[in-house]
């Protein structure tokens, strides 16, 4: 992985000085923040064969680091993750779950600045709990309580131009995770966000 970090940096620093105005070329980096739907199952352990669901609202984040490879075509490295807003109570603890991708993807850019994009990798799961004490609530170590799978996101929306090199728009986006823990219990989660794009290309 670290390899690949080094050739992404590579190419992009490459790209930087040859970008142009209103253009998709040269260095890409992209962040997009939102909220959505998100329904998860989740286990507590590796050897736990009871499967936890949480489902309702939830926080999106996306970041895109790359560089365009023609002026319709970006590819980059994806890191994304959604977490429910809302704890889940049982035997008195707090306890929720959350899943991120780490991997790669591209972005097609059609005319007018429409979007899509597709990404895919290792999709991790973490799971935690809030431990009551007398003064404050203390956060579990979620690498307490994570196992890594597959994850994929799927995205679309609109950019518009705000500057020579940067964009804002808004996407929609799918992002969907599996693994299954070592009792052979499937943990999943499909999240549905909206989100607010900027864009530097």
């Amino acid at each position: 992985m670290k390899k690949v970090f080094v050739l992404f940096a590579t190419v992009a620093s490459l790209c930087f000085g040859a970008s142009a105005p209103h253009t998709h070329d040269g260095f890409l980096f992209s962040i997009a923040m939102g909220f959505g739907y998100q329904d998860i199952d989740f286990v507590t352990y590796d050897y736990d064969d009871d499967t936890y669901n949480m489902s309702g609202a939830a926080t999106d984040i996306d970041i895109k680091i790359g560089f365009s490879a023609t002026n319709s075509l970006a590819v980059h490295l994806t890191l994304a993750g959604d977490t429910p807003l809302d704890d889940m109570n049982f035997d008195g603890y707090d306890y929720n779950a959350n899943i991120s991708l780490l991997g790669l993807g591209a972005t097609y850019y059609f005319p007018n600045n429409f979007l899509a994009s597709a990404s895919f990798g290792v999709g991790q799961f973490r799971f935690y709990d809030d431990i009551a004490t007398f003064q404050a609530k203390v956060q579990a170590s979620p690498d307490d309580y994570s196992r890594s799978g597959l994850a994929f996101q799927i995205a679309g929306g609109k950019e518009w131009w705000v500057s020579d090199n940067w964009g804002i728009g808004a996407t929609a986006s799918i992002l969907y995770g599996f693994e299954t823990n070592l009792a052979d219990t499937r943990e999943s989660s499909l999240s549905i966000t909206f989100r607010f794009t900027a864009t530097y290309n």
